[in-house]
This record gives structure tokens, sequence and C-alpha cells, in this order.
């Protein structure tokens, strides 16, 4: 038989299970209504984090291109390179300058090939450098390229008569910190298998490149090696006569000479 104090005990009271999953689902109502009108808090700060901005740094100015224009009555460094009854066209007429940031070697760093490393598969000079890597590179203030095509009219087969003029000249203001003189001489003599010469009164190596023109085999090249400046030439399309290679050589010297 139980005792007095035994049936006094009374049982827990049970909560309904229906009761206890309604609570649930408002709970979890709620955590979703917060969820869907705004950012919750951080866990780890209680706070929410501010997007951060990564500063690009600016490239460097190696460099300065400009171009000089490419009409017909362009003014080229030099006068009289083609007679005046042969219609011209400028194909190239721009300038490389060292930019502000010329000086800095470790965004503008580029230096000349050795004498075994040219590959002589591309255009002069062979250095394997695109122009503006090619001004750092040669020391130069200024590199200038002037690309000059004529228009002779159709030969008697019905193709076009034309002669094209490709020079580079790069102004070293009284010095050749980088050696490019010397680079530029050994470059033409062993691409161009070109040999030591006086050409209209000036040092150069004259020597011969393939054509870039069809039909012909060997374009005439020159480098004049002077104490403030370097520059070269190719004469290439049609065969160039004595007279008109003498003409042009003549033009350039003449400029070359001058300042």
């Amino acid at each position: 038989m139980a005792t007095a104090s035994q049936g006094s005990r009374r049982s827990p009271r049970r909560i309904p299970a229906l009761t206890v999953a309604v609570a649930a689902a408002m709970l979890l109502a709620g955590c979703t209504s917060e969820g869907a009108t705004g950012p919750r808090p951080s866990t780890v700060h209680g706070t929410t984090a501010a997007p951060t901005m990564t500063a690009v740094p600016e490239a460097a100015q190696c460099v300065t291109h400009q171009d000089l224009g490419r009409d017909a009555g362009v003014d080229l460094p030099f006068k009289d390179l083609l007679q005046g009854r042969v219609a011209r066209g400028v194909d190239v007429n721009d300038a490389f300058t060292p930019g502000p940031d010329a000086r800095d070697a470790g965004s503008c760093g580029a230096v000349l090939p050795g004498g075994d490393d040219v590959w002589c598969g591309q255009p002069a000079p062979w250095a394997s450098l695109g122009w503006d890597q090619f001004t750092i590179a040669s020391g130069a203030t200024r590199v200038r390229r002037v690309g000059v095509s004529t228009d002779e009219g159709r030969s008697s087969s019905g193709g076009q008569v034309s002669r094209s003029l490709s020079y580079v000249e790069l102004e070293l203001g009284g010095a050749d910190p980088k050696g490019v003189a010397d680079f530029v001489r050994r470059a033409f003599q062993r691409c161009a298998h070109g040999t030591a010469a006086q050409v209209q009164g000036l040092s150069a190596v004259t020597g011969e490149v393939p054509s870039m023109v069809g039909g012909v085999h060997e374009a005439d090249a020159f480098a004049f090696l002077t104490s403030k400046r370097v520059a070269w030439v190719i004469l290439d399309g049609r065969p160039w006569t004595p007279a008109e290679r003498k003409r042009a050589l003549a033009a350039i010297a003449g400029h070359l000479r001058q300042g």
C-alpha cells in the first residue's frame, strides 16, 4: 500500500507534441524572415565586414611613341631622296623617346643581346626586341623610323613597279653608354654578311638582306656609324640602279653630317 506522502506526489506535466512543433516553426520563420530582409551579423566579429579596394599600380611609362604623319608632303629627315617625277608614299614615320620612368631598371630594364644571340631570321637590327624595348636597350635619346615606297607604274607584264626604303636612326647625344654602335656593326656583319666601308665619306657596313618583296632575292643594306648617330637603311623593291642608290645614300649621309 502506498503511503500518504507517496500518494501526494504529482507526475510531471507533458507538453503536447503539437505545441513543440508550432514553437519550432515560429522560430524557424523568424530566422528566415531576418535573412530575407537584411544581412545577418558576422558570427566572428559581430559586425558586417566592409568591402576592401586593392590599389592597382600605374604602368611604368618607359617609352613615348609619336606618329609624325604619313601624308605625301610630310617632312622627312632627309631631302631629295627620290627623283621628283616619282610618286612617293610614306608608309612609316614615327619616333620613340625614353619616357619619364625609363631609368627605372626594375620596370623598364632592357639590354641588347650578345654578339652570338642575334637572330638573323627577323628584320634589322636582329635584336629580338620590340621598338619600345630596343629604345631603352640602345641608350638612344631618340629612335626615328621612316619607310618610303614609290609608285612607278606598271611593268610590261602588268605588275606594279615600286621601290621601298626603310630607314632607322638612333640619336646618341654625343655618347654611346650601351654600346649600340658596336652592336649594330656586329649584327650587320653577321646577318647582312656586311663588310666595313666608307659610304659618302662616312664609316659604314655594307651588305645584303633577303628582300621583303616577292621576285627580288636580295636587298641592299647599309649601316652608318657616326659619333652622334647610328643609322641603317634597306633599299628594297625592284633593283635600284647605281644612280638611284647613290642619290639615296648621298641624301642620308648629308642628313647624318648635320648637327
